[in-house]
């Protein structure tokens, strides 16, 4: 199970090499949630705490799921910025 669940890991960090995205029709849930700290940078994440803070500020709805912690991006070494840049600055994130 843990060499699958690494294996969908590395599949889903080179989508987004190749510019493309880890989300789709079903959204992010607990097996896709660390690779969110591959394609989004800390600025968007603090931005999606926000939005989530603003309509959900007693974290009832699905807690722990749909946006990763910036804690536990760091902790899982994901946040790919290097010298203040993504990869692939060029193309557009939405």
């Amino acid at each position: 199970m843990q060499r699958t669940e690494e294996f969908g890991a590395e599949i889903l960090k080179l989508c987004v090499e190749v510019g493309g995205t880890i989300t789709g029709e079903h959204g992010v849930g607990i097996e896709k949630i660390n690779q969110m700290c591959v394609q989004f940078a800390e600025a968007e994440l603090q931005q999606f705490h926000a939005l989530k803070a603003a309509f959900d500020p007693n974290n009832l709805l699905n807690p722990g799921k749909a946006v990763p912690t910036l804690h536990r991006c760091a902790e899982f070494g994901a946040m790919h910025v290097h010298h203040g840049q993504l990869p692939h600055p060029e193309l557009e994130r939405f």
